[in-house]
């Protein structure tokens, strides 16, 4: 415990004399880093609203802002007009598989933007020390664009943030995924395509116990849950509504992944 307060002192540290803006998910790496930092300065988390993550993770994430006192504001990125974005936008929207690199490069030019607007000092994020030996296209362009990590910086694993949560007295939130590792590289990311997965997978959370996802494959919507839950659609009449219900949100066919849920490849690619 006593190794666990000296990292949270050297987090407090370094916050110290700074005015901080958070890049804010709501997760729990990033509440911790925004709750800290709070206690510490004075802080601003941000959170980057690109349609890829759902309406409800967005509002989770702003109730429990204010549950812990921080200043939060949404950046809904369609009503962001900056020339510099066009590119990267027009290319993330492509789905290409640095997507990840892409995304994070427009949220920490977004960052910057809102940084210098008002008069900040320093821009961090909640990477963790695993993270950095991941492949994690984001954190290279979080790097590229001076944003720091402090988490990583003082070594600071999954397991400490849990500690540290549990020391401050944060619960721990449910983890939320981003929709667009949804659909497969280099089909185009549209809004009507992130909608519907985000839909079927509401829907298909009411019956599944752990890991679901449901993968839009040109259409053919792919179901992957944790091996033994896989059970459950062998049932005839589960089927049948599965099917009905998922082809009533626009997807043409529906398949299961007989080897259950399973992370997608990693590419690396900047």
């Amino acid at each position: 415990m006593e190794e666990l307060k000296k990292k949270l002192e050297n987090l407090k540290k370094f916050f110290e004399g700074k005015k901080v803006i958070v890049a804010y998910s709501g997760g729990v790496d990033s509440s911790l880093v925004a709750k800290i930092a709070s206690d510490t300065t004075e802080t601003l988390a941000i959170t980057i609203d690109n349609g890829f993550f759902s309406e409800d993770a967005i509002k989770k994430a702003e109730i429990r802002a204010k549950k812990y006192g921080i200043r939060h504001k949404v950046i809904k990125l369609e009503n962001v007009k900056m020339h510099e974005l066009e590119e990267p936008i027009t290319q993330l929207k492509k789905n290409p598989t640095n997507r990840c690199y892409l995304c994070k490069k427009i949220m920490a030019i977004i960052l910057i933007n809102e940084k210098e607007k008002l008069g900040y000092d320093l821009i961090v994020d909640g990477t963790i020390y695993d993270d950095l030996f991941e492949d994690r296209p984001g954190i290279q362009a979080f790097r590229e664009h001076g944003i720091k990590s402090p988490l990583a910086e003082f070594k600071i694993s999954k397991k400490d943030v849990y500690e540290l949560s549990n020391y401050l007295g944060m619960e721990i939130p449910k983890k939320e995924t981003c929709l667009a590792t949804r659909i497969r590289f280099n089909q185009e990311i549209t809004e009507e395509k992130l909608k519907r997965v985000e839909m079927a997978e509401k829907f298909l959370s009411k019956y599944i116990k752990g890991t679901l996802r449901v993968r839009d494959d040109g259409g053919i919507a792919r179901i992957e849950v944790n091996k033994d839950e896989i059970k459950k659609f062998f049932n005839e009449e589960f089927t049948k509504m599965v099917v009905d219900e998922l082809k009533k949100l626009g997807f043409e066919r529906v398949s299961l992944d007989l080897e259950g849920y399973k992370r997608p490849l990693k590419i690396k690619n900047k």
